[in-house]
């Protein structure tokens, strides 16, 4: 049942409405608790010209910085003691309306199912001013759409409405008493609503031809065509879908999003929305959030007014020049703070780093830190936390120079190549780079593409640490759903970011024994979590990232993707959205052996039989893992006694 709750603010009076809306109401429903986003703001601005009353229907209890960002914009607020938003709703916000304005002679029923408006609105409500209708829409409701739980997408049940329009005939009539009476299952009020406007004897109209677009669902797969006929709103979904799903049906939401932004809409606030929602990787896809430089600078002058940081952690003393000659690719002016663990280390860089900055305009700090497992990333969140709590930075590059003694030499070349190339190419690669920033002011986090030649990341991005990522990310207050599959992540920890992009992970003061081994059951592997959470992170704090790479590393690749891809596809049929959907419901191939061919064939079959004996194989995966930890421990002990007995006898 709702529950009572103050008016935001009286605004109507004050708010500039239009004399044609003065007896229009607008009930406004969000779909889930806490998440009044800026694309939802922007909404409201727009529909407070058009409404005498806004009603905002919220899940849950509005928190008082929501209060303070809707304050004159709704007219009141009516909290539902549900998690997710439920259409029975309406019903309780359009009685509440008739209570506030007894004139009102139509009510608006939407909410932040789409992203919008792109376009004026005003002609929308005069075209359909005079059609005599007693309800219109604007498109035919969604269908139930497919989900995809197991992948990070559930389904829906129930979702705010579309776009309808009730007016003061039907709404204060009988029959709307009567529909709301009626029991009904989640999301079908919507769909069915038309249908019962038209057998209760009421005329019901559709303010755009969509039947020729697609019968079914327009909104989903036909927003481009819908915004050229001039609907002013995009569905959510068209964003928010499983990317394979999209992919498989070729909705370029990239494209639809460039539409809109041609017709005014802000890109940055529904990229930000986006990220506080959405799983990192999967807005990183399906907007297209990857940037392929040139080495020439579009403008020799981008990123001049910038404030930046390096902050570089060396190890490895004898690559280090690699590393200062890409610094030099940065605009003049630049500080940058070199980490080192060893005072011996630290002798040789201080004369290195003397040198270096009598042929450059940058100037350098050098920071000794404690020895930790860490390495760099307990360098950048406790040896420079200052420089990230700092406002003097516009933005920071973080780099680090450090041994990898089981690495092959082919795979340790290649792995700088790739992070060094994808972000200090060249100056005028560092010039195209930086201009993102200043384009767009809401890009928090810029790294290369998860590497996948000569490492085998693809499919297991988490590195078994996903459990731990979902503790450190509720103690760290990051609501962003987490991907399933790989994290969008700096593989190789380095990037170029904006401070506040990070202070999400700072809200807990870091120290170097946080990192330490004897942490690892609290905090798994820290220092790998954190840099999986960089993404999480900017999107808690209405940021998200974008990936780059230069030419060269494009071309390469792109074309080894592809072909990999194409190998793994190769012996299951359908679409890749069914391939990836079989192969996950079969599971974890383990070697092949005869055991977990077993266990795929009854998880594909007889799912039933499976969750049964769960447990059972739980168990019995735990003592063989101890038995072979076991025999691992007592083979070393062997092997060092062995030792031992031949160094005596020698």
């Amino acid at each position: 049942m709702p529950r009572t709750a103050d008016a935001v603010a009286p605004v109507a009076a004050a708010a500039g409405v239009s004399p044609e809306a003065t007896d229009r109401a607008v009930v406004y429903a969000v779909r889930a608790k806490g998440r009044i986003e800026e694309t939802t703001v922007l909404a409201l601005r727009s529909l407070r010209a058009l409404a005498a009353t806004i009603v905002l229907t919220h899940p849950g209890t509005l928190s008082p910085e929501h209060r303070t960002l809707l304050a004159g914009l709704v007219d009141d607020v009516l909290e539902t003691e549900a998690e997710q938003f439920s259409s029975t709703s309406y019903a309780a916000a359009v009685e509440r309306v008739r209570r506030r304005r007894a004139q009102t002679t139509e009510v608006v029923l939407t909410g932040d199912s789409w992203f919008g408006p792109v376009a004026d609105l005003d002609p929308l409500f005069q075209r359909m001013a005079d059609t005599g209708a007693d309800v219109w829409d604007v498109v035919p409701p969604a269908p139930p759409r497919e989900s995809f739980p197991e992948e990070g997408f559930p389904g829906v049940a129930d979702r705010p409405w579309f776009f309808t329009v009730v007016r003061r005939e039907f709404f204060t009539g009988s029959a709307w008493t009567r529909w709301w009476a009626e029991q009904s299952q989640p999301g079908e009020r919507e769909r069915s609503f038309a249908s019962y406007v038209a057998a209760a004897g009421a005329r019901h109209e559709r303010a755009f031809d969509t039947e020729r677009l697609h019968a079914n669902d327009p909104a989903l797969f036909a927003p481009e065509d819908l915004l050229d006929i001039g609907v002013p709103f995009v569905d959510r979904a068209v964003f928010t879908s499983y990317p394979p799903f999209l992919d498989r049906f070729a909705i370029l939401a990239s494209e639809i999003a460039d539409m809109m932004g041609e017709r005014g809409y802000p890109l940055g606030v529904l990229r930000s929305s986006l990220a506080s929602c959405m799983p990192p990787k999967a807005l990183n896809t399906n907007l297209g959030l990857l940037s392929v430089l040139s080495d020439h600078a579009v403008d020799a002058e981008s990123g001049s007014s910038l404030s930046i940081a390096a902050v570089v952690h060396v190890s490895d003393i004898d690559e280090v020049d690699e590393v200062l000659r890409r610094l030099q690719f940065l605009p003049p002016g630049a500080s940058v703070f070199v980490t080192t663990t060893e005072g011996v280390t630290a002798a040789r860089l201080e004369r290195l780093l003397e040198a270096w900055a009598t042929t450059n305009a940058h100037t350098y700090e050098l920071r000794v830190t404690p020895q930790s497992p860490g390495r760099d990333m307990a360098d950048f969140f406790v040896g420079c936390r200052d420089i990230l709590q700092s406002d003097e930075y516009d933005l920071v590059v973080k780099l680090h120079m450090r041994r990898a003694p089981w690495k092959t030499m082919n795979r340790l070349r290649y792995f700088r190549r790739y992070q060094f190339d994808n972000l200090l190419s060249s100056p005028g690669y560092v010039r195209n780079l930086l201009a993102l920033f200043e384009k767009e002011e809401k890009l928090g986090v810029v790294f290369p593409p998860m590497i996948h030649i000569g490492y085998a990341t693809m499919g297991r991005g988490w590195a078994m640490l996903q459990p731990h990522a979902k503790r450190l990310a509720k103690r760290l207050g990051i609501r962003v759903p987490l991907d399933v599959i790989s994290p969008l992540a700096p593989y190789g920890g380095m990037w170029v970011g904006r401070p506040a992009a990070f202070r999400a992970m700072m809200t807990r003061r870091w120290t170097f024994a946080d990192y330490d081994w004897r942490f690892q059951r609290r905090f798994g592997h820290l220092a790998h979590l954190q840099e999986r959470l960089v993404s999480a992170a900017a999107g808690q704090a209405g940021f998200y990232c974008r990936t780059v790479l230069n030419h060269a590393h494009a071309e390469i690749s792109y074309t080894a993707l592809e072909y990999k891809v194409d190998q793994l596809f190769s012996t299951t049929r359908g679409w890749p959205v069914e391939q990836i959907r079989f192969l996950h419901r079969a599971g974890y191939t383990g070697y092949g052996g005869t055991v977990a061919l077993a266990r795929m064939f009854l998880r594909v079959n007889h799912p039933g039989v499976v969750d049964t004996f769960r447990p059972f194989y739980r168990l019995a995966w735990r003592g063989f893992r101890v038995v072979s930890a076991v025999r691992r421990f007592t083979s070393r002990l062997r092997t060092e006694r062995g030792e031992k007995d031949q160094e005596a006898s020698s």
